[in-house]
């Protein structure tokens, strides 16, 4: 054991001295070029340690860091036009692969992107819904904020986009509702102006994108591979160091790289960066094929890219699987040779073999009495198998149920976030009325002349009256009508605060009216403390609205998991029109592109398991939702034929061809990819029917597919136990 460890210890002295050689200024520094993707910051803080602590030179490399002043743009041709280059891109570089640009991505340094959508804390803004019709600033290449809004059904034509200035007073100063920046710069900008700020993450949607990507070319992975893991591992090596000396490295940054900003902004931004990147969580650099998927997922879903493309050579190995093809060749070099000496003696085997033959006969006499002897074993203990199998088929209806309640988790969660979301907001904006505003207010109105008191009487009371909420386009043609009727009037300039509070108020309402309102000297102060007051209502009404639909979801999901005691022993009457209402409300999240045709022809109640027959829904709803990949048409159908009732499911899906009709029912039979469904939800459905003296039929319909069950009706139960 000693002698192998000393063996063992020399191998590697032996082996890192050689590398040191090979490396050493004596063989003279490889020339690396590192092209940064914008201005030199914190952001790039590991390339400079590694630099600047000699990790780079280390290793034999001389390495030139270059900034970039338009973004990304030409990052990508620069690196694929010769070895030595090197770059730091960002998501886009799965894009650039599938064009056809030999990119290889070498390390992930953000496991987290740190883009988010800024918003005015005080604005009309209470969710991301109310985006709409608004001015928004989007940062180009930030794909995952696009995936954030259109998963929330925003398409961009429904908003005012604006060229992005990359200068947050433009969402300070009110020039823009939205603005997407950085999580880990625009944040310090908006605490340095002690600007309140709402901050939205596409990662509350579950899109989860890697920030900066390090990468390089594909000739330079294939002609300079112990170039490109050294610069790798020196590059890692130096972001290990940054993250661990943060204030070191911001000085560094200050005074050698660039004094474009602060060094408070930049170690504000390290300190941002902490959370992103995850140095002690994850290791560094590591990034995961699955996580590349979900992006390509993500780029599908917007049609920038095909899905499932081919990531082979794309994401790098920096320990590749060892090469056995000489063994695998000396192998086979083997098992020829053995073949070819086995042929030279099979005539003289043969010979043998005829003279033993005989006696093997009675050998497999003797051995086949003993096989029968177990046998009649294997039997019994097949029998006990089976018995097992009865069993398991039972746990699997309970942990089918289990499987249901886990699809409906995410569409739950959406379902009571958004509520969960409104409520919260809207209790931030009457917090700040109650605490900040109302004494001001009460003191604005106590000082109102008696005809001041009365046009405020008048604005707020049309304003508490009608709260409807205009969208962009409908707001904007109001205040050209009003601009065009008060043109003479210097108040109700488009673009002013009185235009504005007028149609906010709703005081525009007010017909001839409102030129009573305007006379007054203080017509100002009365429009905005209308609004104020009114926007306190309107959370009020918020908070209400969301508060039943959160308690409605809630109710929903009750019904379907309590169950009435006499379930276990299936002598529950069961109203079939309730317990579909009951699961379409669970399902609501997956229904928003689904026409839902009901046709309820009776209102008989059937006699069986509650718990079971809701399997068998939701079964058969989710499995003709997939079919129609959650876009078109379901009818529900509940009809009376005595002595059934009759509830069918029909999809407008791309239906079940012929050939596999008839296997639609066997167990572990299914038409879905791997891993997404193992075939025994139909399978199930028709044990449970059957169990309730009922049938499951597959009908002929024009398109989709149409799953039928028929189940006795409680009338008919009593009648014939009776």
């Amino acid at each position: 054991m000693g002698r192998r460890s000393v063996s063992k210890n020399f191998y590697y002295t032996f082996f890192y001295c050689l590398l040191f050689l090979i490396h050493s200024p004596i063989f003279g520094l490889e020339k690396v070029t590192l092209h940064l993707k914008w201005f030199h910051q914190f952001q790039f803080a590991g390339y400079y340690a590694a630099l600047e602590k000699g990790y780079y030179k280390d290793v034999g490399l001389d390495v030139e860091i270059i900034e970039s002043t338009i973004g990304i743009k030409g990052i990508h041709d620069k690196v694929i036009q010769s070895t030595g280059q090197y770059g730091v891109g960002s998501n886009e570089l799965i894009q650039e692969r599938y064009a056809g640009k030999p990119v290889v991505v070498l390390a992930v340094i953000f496991q987290h992107s740190s883009s988010v959508l800024f918003f005015k804390k005080t604005s009309n803004i209470q969710s991301i819904h109310d985006l709409v019709g608004k001015k928004v600033m989007l940062t180009p290449h930030m794909d995952e904020i696009v995936a954030y809004l259109k998963k929330e059904g925003i398409d961009l034509h429904d908003l005012q986009l604006l060229e992005h200035r990359f200068n947050p007073n433009d969402l300070i100063q009110g020039e823009v509702d939205a603005y997407s920046g950085y999580a880990t710069t625009q944040t310090y900008d908006f605490k340095k102006a002690r600007f309140q700020y709402v901050a939205y993450s596409p990662r509350v949607a579950g899109i989860d994108f890697y920030g900066d990507n390090f990468f390089t070319s594909e000739e330079e992975v294939q002609k300079h591979p112990e170039r490109v893991k050294a610069f790798r591992e020196a590059s890692l090596r130096g972001w290990q160091y940054a993250m661990g000396h943060q204030a070191e490295i911001v000085d560094l940054i200050y005074e050698k790289y660039s004094k474009r900003n602060t060094k408070e902004r930049l170690l504000f931004e390290a300190e941002q960066m902490t959370s992103l990147i995850q140095p002690v969580l994850v290791e560094m650099g590591y990034m995961n094929p699955g996580r590349w998927k979900h992006i390509n997922e993500v780029y599908s879903e917007l049609g920038m890219l095909p899905r499932n493309i081919n990531l082979k050579g794309f994401i790098y190995d920096p320990n590749p699987p060892a090469n056995y093809d000489l063994i695998y060749y000396s192998f086979g070099f083997v098992l020829f040779s053995f073949a070819v000496v086995w042929l030279v003696q099979w005539r003289r085997l043969n010979k043998q073999y005829s003279e033993n033959l005989k006696k093997q006969v009675e050998m497999r006499t003797e051995e086949l009495k003993h096989s029968n002897e177990y046998l009649q074993v294997l039997n019994q203990s097949l029998l006990n198998t089976l018995k097992e199998l009865t069993e398991a088929q039972d746990r699997l209806l309970a942990s089918e149920k289990l499987a249901v309640l886990g699809q409906l988790a995410a569409g739950m969660a959406h379902e009571l976030n958004t509520p969960l979301g409104a409520i919260v907001s809207s209790n931030q904006s009457l917090a700040d009325f109650l605490k900040n505003k109302i004494n001001n207010i009460m003191d604005t109105i106590v000082g109102f002349n008696k005809d001041d008191s009365l046009r405020f009487n008048k604005v707020l009371e049309e304003s508490l009256r009608n709260q409807t909420f205009l969208e962009g386009k409908m707001e904007r043609s109001i205040k050209k009508e009003l601009a065009l009727q008060y043109s003479t009037s210097k108040k109700m300039d488009l673009y002013g605060k009185h235009m504005q509070l007028v149609v906010e108020t709703g005081a525009f309402r007010l017909g001839d009216e409102l030129n009573q309102i305007l006379e007054s000297e203080n017509s100002l102060q009365i429009l905005e403390t209308v609004a104020s007051i009114s926007t306190a209502y309107r959370s009020n009404q918020i908070i209400s609205v969301a508060s039943e639909k959160a308690t409605h979801v809630i109710k929903a999901l009750k019904s379907y998991l309590i169950s009435d005691k006499d379930i276990s022993n299936g002598n529950s009457v069961v109203d079939l029109v309730f317990e579909i209402e009951t699961i379409l409300s669970l399902y609501h999240y997956n229904l928003n592109k689904v026409t839902i045709i009901k046709n309820y022809l009776t209102d008989k109640k059937c006699k069986g398991n509650r718990d079971k027959l809701n399997q068998v829904w939701i079964n058969l709803l989710n499995n003709a939702l997939q079919a129609m990949a959650y876009t078109g048409r379901l009818e529900i159908k509940i009809q009376s034929l005595d002595p059934w009732i009759k509830v069918s499911i029909i999809d407008s899906g791309i239906g079940i061809s012929d050939s596999i009709k008839e296997k639609i029912f066997d167990p572990f039979f299914t038409t879905k990819p791997d891993g997404e469904g193992m075939g025994l939800g139909l399978d199930i459905c028709k044990k449970i029917v059957l169990q309730m003296d009922g049938k499951i039929e597959l009908e002929d319909v024009p398109k989709g597919a149409c799953f039928s069950v028929w189940l006795p009706t409680f009338d008919s139960f009593v009648n014939n136990k009776v």
